[in-house]
């Protein structure tokens, strides 16, 4: 009986890694899956200010001052607060389907085309900052998005994504102290007086970046999206790089939309990247199925997701043509 029992144990175990093993490699090849960039647009090389957009959140209103990376947007003839979040996590740039139609409702004609079962605007000319940007096939995101009106100038209102087609075969210099992208299409005289660029993997269009924790060698997935976070990790490395006296920070964090509930505390923990010594700062998990997660993780590429808060006084330069990087401290 003993044996019938053991027997049947091993071959549940065997099924369920290998269930595992299936699903994780299906999540690989998804999440690295070439993908197709419609997208072409042209823009003029100046800097363009974003702002931190704020929120609160939880049962007893967390406040996260740095929830979002946004850009003040704006189309010709209206006086709309408009803007586009900066979110590198994702693979395609985005204009929301419900501001499309409330666009089209006080009169700008946008016209669309489908492509391989997605739809697209054909062109949509607007300003970032002081930026002019003329640009075509930008994605429609279904059923998303916000309704306003001719008069709703007050509020500012959020109708698009800007995701890593956008900074597809270009440089991209991100000034966190200053609050400033700035977008080249070949490296300036200034950053060839910078130290030696250092490789990182763009495959699929996800920032994979080689950086170094406690003498570990991790590839980490560099999402501004996670704007108000550092590290987000498993259970375990998030004790590991905690204070167990440090205050928990527990709230549900939107994505898209849905939420996630998540775990965070303040650090000290330094890490290494390129050439540069950076603080987490911030070291958070995702409080769901944590038991599992140590063992799911080591078969992913994936060693955690880097938000922006390490940066906070640096410059990222990321040279997706060359798929180099460099992290200069201000």
């Amino acid at each position: 009986m003993k044996k019938k029992i053991g027997y049947t144990l091993l071959i549940l175990l065997m099924l369920m890694l290998s269930v595992g093993f299936y699903y994780i490699r299906k999540f690989n090849n998804a999440f690295f899956k070439e993908k197709t960039a419609y997208l072409e647009y042209t823009f003029e090389s100046k800097p363009i200010h974003f702002d931190w957009a704020a929120n609160s959140t939880g049962s007893e209103g967390y406040h996260e001052p740095q929830a979002a990376m946004i850009i003040p947007l704006k189309i010709k003839g209206l006086a709309h607060h408009f803007y586009m979040q900066f979110d590198t996590g994702a693979p395609h740039s985005f204009i929301y389907e419900n501001d499309l139609k409330s666009l089209r409702a006080i009169g700008i004609d946008i016209k669309e085309v489908t492509k391989g079962g997605e739809r697209f605007v054909e062109q949509l000319e607007f300003v970032l900052d002081d930026n002019h940007i003329k640009a075509s096939m930008i994605r429609i995101l279904g059923n998303y998005g916000n309704t306003f009106g001719k008069n709703d100038t007050i509020s500012r209102i959020g109708i698009g994504t800007i995701g890593s087609d956008f900074i597809k075969d270009q440089i991209t210099a991100i000034d966190f102290k200053n609050q400033t992208l700035e977008f080249y299409n070949e490296r300036s005289e200034w950053m060839k007086t910078l130290p030696k660029f250092k490789p990182f993997d763009f495959t699929g269009r996800r920032i994979m970046l080689p950086v170094t924790i406690n003498n570990k060698d991790y590839e980490l997935f560099y999402d501004s999206g996670c704007s108000a976070f550092g590290l987000i990790t498993i259970k375990s490395r998030f004790d590991k790089y905690s204070n167990e006296n440090t205050e928990v920070i527990a709230y549900n964090a939107k994505s898209w939309d849905s939420s996630i509930p998540i775990t965070s505390k303040t650090t000290n923990q330094p890490i290494s990247i390129g050439d540069s010594k950076l603080s987490l700062k911030r070291v958070s998990f995702i409080d769901m199925y944590t038991f599992i997660q140590p063992v799911v993780t080591p078969f992913t590429r994936i060693g955690g997701w880097l938000g922006n808060q390490p940066f906070n006084e640096s410059v990222l330069i990321l040279d997706t043509k060359a798929e180099e990087f460099i992290v200069v401290n201000n």
